[in-house]
């Protein structure tokens, strides 16, 4: 499993230093996921992220690079992890609850764009039986 996934904090240091290997001194802001620490990323992914990021970076116009990771599903499913914890800081209750959190879709950052490649991979839905 250890070569199949990139843990996130190991996903971020590899971002930036691709999108600083063209030009070290290009500017990275990478906003999302910030409170995540233990989730882990396929490293296919991480790979083509970071090669994607290379090639952005060697426009020579381009001089800041700003990351924001989005859910793609705008509609997501998350858990609420309630802890009631002692005095002596041991847990003694949880409760468990569901949130729908709602993000808004890709488009909202990039009104602004001159120029969109898309390289994500299609989702296939299946047709109702």
């Amino acid at each position: 499993m250890r070569l199949m996934h990139t843990r996130l904090p190991d996903m971020f240091a590899k971002m930036k230093a691709a999108a600083k290997l063209n030009r070290p001194d290009t500017e990275v802001s990478i906003r999302g996921l910030s409170d995540i620490q233990t989730g882990k990323v396929a490293s296919l992914r991480v790979g083509r992220v970071e090669s994607d990021l290379v090639d952005l970076t060697s426009d020579p116009e381009i001089v800041k690079v700003d990351i924001h990771i989005i859910p793609r599903v705008p509609e997501t499913a998350h858990t609420v992890i309630m802890k009631g914890i002692r005095a002596d800081g041991s847990a003694k209750k949880a409760i468990l609850e569901n949130l729908i959190l709602t993000s808004p879709p890709a488009l909202c950052e990039l009104y602004d764009v001159e120029e969109v490649e898309d390289r994500r991979t299609p989702f296939k839905v299946a047709e109702p039986k």
